[in-house]
């Protein structure tokens, strides 16, 4: 594919390196808008380094694909130093373009890859190199996309490979060997603390949720092992803390590879600075708002409901101010000038502000709300529990035919069934070991099972609510359960929009905890870090599921410093508090990794 090479002696490859410097991406990878965002950004270096300095402090070396050394590999080209600056037409917004000359001949062979090193003290974002007018080949691109730090931060020099693609077997013998190095590389030794120039990708289990050394109110269980399985995440090889040798101990940095951050390693800084700054500033605002009910997570009444959709929440003077260059605290906010939390009504409300609690939207958001991933057929009736009998007692579910066949439209239980007319939406099981320790808390909720019927129009209505609590003796007396049927007059009305209210609870917290956070970032991330320790930058499946993987590093870092830590948002404001995350491990129990996608997850339930 590199074609035939002729006798040129003394030519000279012309090529065009395209970065962006440092000090660019500290502003625009967080904001919208150019400019300084204000006091709150430090910006370090980068604007000392001049064009000229630039280019004379970065030096390249061209890898030969065609030509090999006397130790099998290609063979390095002369070290040039980038020339000046120029303009190119294709360039974006914070993109600078470099020309470089490199000296070349036939024996020399087409190049395949390059070394560069950098000698300044601040990183630079390499974006690309393309190499124009080589001898009976023409272009060569390199697409780059990396943080590259000064070369006294590197064990190996930063290597790059040419934008082709070759299955191991395929790859030019001169690159093999670069290929197979690199892959090291990128693998670390699973020693030290990982900085923040490093590109390591290694595993690690889930021990950096709590702090033990703060009080046992910050201490978390180890999630990854036999007891509480778990993905695993990356390895940081931070220290461990003083009470508990197995927790790793927190930190303000925490390490990702560094090509997997937002940007500029601050725009991370900046992103953890306003999740912090919505608990710190943002709840005590709520806490007035709502008379000092929002950290219990109660309403006094559908009004304050309604006031989050009507009026807002005023917040402190200046502090949107503070946050609102960045657009993804911008979209959690869906602010309108100081109001916060102002939320547009959903097209259910627009109409009749009471139609949320119809059976009818109940039963809709089941399957197109946000959590359509736990309702599945009843197969057998009554449901029965996969819980030990001897440690929690009977679990059967205690609804009945006498609550199910009144509305069944003439069917019995059985022919219902048989015809796959009856669906479940079970909250069950997986509660019931953490229900009297969430209880013991200021919340307090339910176990729940319901009951679903498919209707002839083919909608669906739900049938009957069981609600679940600890026995008041001991788990091994089973629960205490109440069983709920539809009602639309008087007192029992309002019981049954109150059951359908802890259903909704519980599938809310499931979507977020095991659908949203377990099931779509927690399994990526040892996907993430497997491909990269396995597959070269070449191999065409690492160039298919690459652009797939893009941030879920990074955001799963911020969410263990600040969402899904002890005592963070999540465990703030959900039902399972900080029960949160283990819970999820034992739901992560029974995950299956070939029946996550279409159609096996439709058909398994």
């Amino acid at each position: 594919m590199f074609g035939i090479i002729g006798g040129n002696k003394g030519h000279k490859i012309k090529g065009n390196l395209v970065i962006m410097r440092k000090n660019v991406l500290d502003i625009n990878s967080i904001t919208s808008v150019k400019g300084v965002i204000g006091t709150g950004i430090n910006i370090i270096g980068g604007v000392v380094d001049t064009v000229t300095a630039l280019a004379s402090h970065i030096s390249i070396q061209l890898i030969s694909a065609t030509k090999a050394d006397g130790h099998g590999k290609g063979k390095v080209g002369k070290a040039t130093n980038l020339r000046g600056q120029v303009s190119l037409p294709t360039l974006g917004a914070g993109e600078d373009a470099y020309d470089v000359n490199f000296e070349w001949d036939s024996d020399f062979g087409i190049p395949g890859a390059f070394y560069i090193k950098n000698f300044m003290q601040v990183e630079f974002y390499l974006k690309s190199l393309t190499l124009e007018d080589i001898p009976n080949h023409g272009t060569i691109h390199f697409v780059c996309n990396s943080w590259v730090y000064n070369s006294k931060n590197y064990k190996t020099d930063r290597i790059f490979f040419a934008n082709n693609t070759y299955l191991p077997s395929e790859t030019p013998a001169p690159l093999l060997k670069y290929r197979e190095e690199e892959l090291k590389n990128v693998r670390g030794d699973g020693t030290g603390e990982r900085k923040e120039w490093d590109r390591i990708y290694d595993y690690d289990v889930y021990n950096d949720l709590g702090n033990p050394d703060s009080g046992d109110k910050y201490a978390r269980p180890v999630l990854g092992g036999s007891a509480l399985p778990y993905p695993r995440r990356g390895r940081t090889g931070r220290g461990k803390t003083r009470k508990d040798p197995n927790s790793e101990k927190p930190s303000d940095f925490v390490y990702l590879p560094r090509d997997e951050a937002f940007g500029h390693l601050k725009s991370s800084d900046f992103l953890a600075y306003g999740i912090k700054s919505v608990s710190q500033d943002v709840l005590p605002v709520l806490t007035d708002a709502f008379d000092g009910n929002i950290l219990s997570l109660e309403f006094d009444n559908f009004a304050e409901v309604r006031k989050l959709y009507e009026g807002g929440v005023t917040l402190p003077t200046n502090f949107l101010s503070k946050i609102a260059p960045i657009p993804v605290i911008k979209e959690i906010f869906r602010t309108d000038g100081e109001q916060f939390l102002k939320y547009p009504p959903p097209k259910v409300m627009q109409v009749d502000k009471s139609a949320w609690m119809t059976d009818e939207e109940f039963a809709r958001e089941t399957i197109a709300g946000v959590n359509p991933n736990v309702i599945k057929i009843l197969e057998e009736f009554p449901p029965r529990s996969k819980l030990d009998t001897q440690a929690y007692g009977d679990h059967t579910c205690i609804i009945t035919k006498q609550h199910l066949e009144p509305n069944l439209g003439g069917l019995t239980v059985e022919q219902a069934i048989q015809s796959k007319k009856l669906f479940i939406l079970d909250h069950h099981d997986y509660l019931i070991p953490y229900l009297r320790k969430i209880n013991a808390t200021t919340t307090k909720t339910y176990a729940t099972r319901t009951i679903f019927f498919l209707k002839s129009d083919g909608t669906l209505t739900p049938l009957a609510i069981e609600l679940s609590k600890p026995h008041p003796q001991g788990e091994e007396y089973g629960p205490v359960s109440e069983v709920y049927v539809p009602s639309s007059e008087g007192v029992e009305a309002y019981i049954w929009l109150l059951a359908k209210a802890y259903v909704v609870v519980n599938d809310s917290c499931y979507h977020q905890l095991v659908s949203h956070w377990l099931n779509t970032h927690a399994v990526v991330e040892p996907f993430v870090i497997a491909t990269n320790r396995h597959l070269s930058v070449v191999h065409p499946i690492y160039k298919l599921l690459f652009p797939h993987y893009r941030d879920t590093m990074n955001i799963n870092s911020l969410a263990r410093k600040s969402l899904v830590n002890a005592d963070g948002i999540i465990e703030k404001t959900f039902l399972w508090g900080r029960y949160a995350l283990e819970m999820s491990a034992v739901v992560y129990k029974d995950w299956v990794f070939t029946d996550q996608a279409l159609p096996n997850d439709l058909v398994k339930r």
